[in-house]
């Protein structure tokens, strides 16, 4: 039996989608890849329920940690002090990321979304932050802030 090499070429893509990238490897190539999204104050009128005013998401590229840690910024209307951050560490789920909060404060998976975009969505506990000024949660029950679409932008 002969083997041509550009049918074992196609039989690898199939076998392994995406060129054997790893989801961190398409969603955060690097540590210049950022997300964010600061939602309209149209997009916020249509969905009163929704807290989050803006989202961000920076890789650390300092870390000893081998998983990808990300710094989550996050914004919340109504609640004093208003902006929270944390640090997500993650790991390759599947065909996502799975992000577990630092302290036990909940987790998040990241998607790709369609045009370089990556779609956040809450786990089952949530997310937790704390500022100087109190103690906030986000639920994946109960509001509006359940999933964010973020867009590629420029770090910091």
């Amino acid at each position: 039996m002969v083997v041509r090499p550009g049918i074992c070429a196609a039989i690898l893509m199939c076998a392994n989608p995406a060129g054997a990238q790893s989801p961190q490897d398409r969603m955060f190539p690097d540590s210049a890849t950022c997300y964010a999204r600061v939602y309209t104050a149209q997009h916020l009128s249509q969905h009163p329920e929704q807290r989050v005013t803006t989202m961000r998401l920076f890789p650390e590229a300092q870390t000893d940690d081998p998983r990808l840690v990300l710094q989550v910024q996050v914004v919340i209307r109504g609640t004093p002090g208003g902006g929270f951050e944390g640090y997500g560490y993650c790991e390759n789920q599947g065909g996502e990321l799975y992000c577990a909060m630092e302290g036990d404060a909940g987790g998040f998976s990241i998607s790709p979304a369609r045009d370089g975009a990556i779609l956040v969505a809450l786990s089952s506990l949530g997310l937790s932050f704390e500022n100087e000024a109190g103690f906030v949660s986000l639920t994946k029950n109960k509001g509006d802030d359940r999933s964010f679409l973020l867009r590629p932008s420029p770090c910091r």
